[in-house]
């Protein structure tokens, strides 16, 4: 009961926030409260539901600052605060069938991982609550250290105050129209709508994080007195994610 109270009460209050986010300009901020939004929705849907995430031995408890694993007669902690990162994958069973099988890979900074998937009823729902408190999480780090002029790394990509690449392939904040997921695809699309960069949101850990940077970073970039965008040449820290 605890958690539906607190689900429902942060999902009502971030739509809210969201919406004047929205209205002053602050699109990023906007948007992740919204992708947080539907996660603790969603959440509170599956409690009413479920309860718990069980199946085939295994099973996954939320509380207020994480989660516990269990397997059998063992037991392992997950708090929000040690996640490092998470990794979503789907895969469409046939063209016939509209349902994606999901997958969650779950990454701790002590470098254990923890998967679930369509062996767990209500997999899906727990897997978006997961990558939301991750998310909360570590987008206000990143942009701080790109802020600081580091240049960060999220799988295949490197984000710095200038701007973002890919193998070579840098797009100014300047010609960064959108960053996205679409289609099991990380994107980037420049601002006259050209292609930029891209990845496979499968193999590439943090893809909500790295999307929401982009915005966030692209749109400080915009505001006057920037450090963002200045064309400068970024610090020599490097900080992988």
């Amino acid at each position: 009961m605890t958690w539906l109270v607190l689900l429902g009460t942060a999902g009502v209050l971030l739509v809210l926030s969201s919406i004047l986010y929205l209205v002053d300009g602050w699109y990023w901020l906007g948007g992740t409260g919204v992708v947080l939004a539907i996660g603790y929705l969603a959440g509170t849907g599956w409690i009413l539901r479920a309860g718990g995430l069980r199946g085939r031995g295994r099973a996954f408890h939320l509380f207020e600052h994480g989660f516990v694993h269990t397997a059998g007669k063992s037991a392992e902690v997950c708090p929000w605060n040690a996640l490092l990162s998470v990794t979503v994958s789907g895969v469409r069973r046939s063209a016939a069938h509209r349902r994606t099988d999901w997958r969650f890979t779950v990454a701790r900074a002590d470098g254990h991982r923890v998967s679930f998937g369509r062996e767990l009823p209500g997999a899906r729902e727990f897997g978006e609550i997961v990558t939301g408190e991750v998310t909360r999480r570590t987008v206000p780090r990143l942009l701080a250290a790109v802020e600081g002029g580091e240049r960060v790394t999220v799988g295949p990509f490197a984000v710095d105050r200038d701007g973002v690449e890919k193998e070579g392939e840098r797009v100014p904040w300047s010609e960064v129209g959108e960053v996205g997921i679409d289609n099991g695809m990380v994107f980037v699309r420049r601002a006259d709508g050209a292609p930029g960069p891209s990845a496979l949101a499968g193999g590439m850990p943090n893809a909500v994080a790295f999307a929401e940077l982009c915005c966030g970073a692209r749109d400080a970039a915009r505001r006057p007195h920037s450090a963002f965008g200045s064309g400068g040449v970024s610090g020599s820290n490097s900080l992988d994610v």
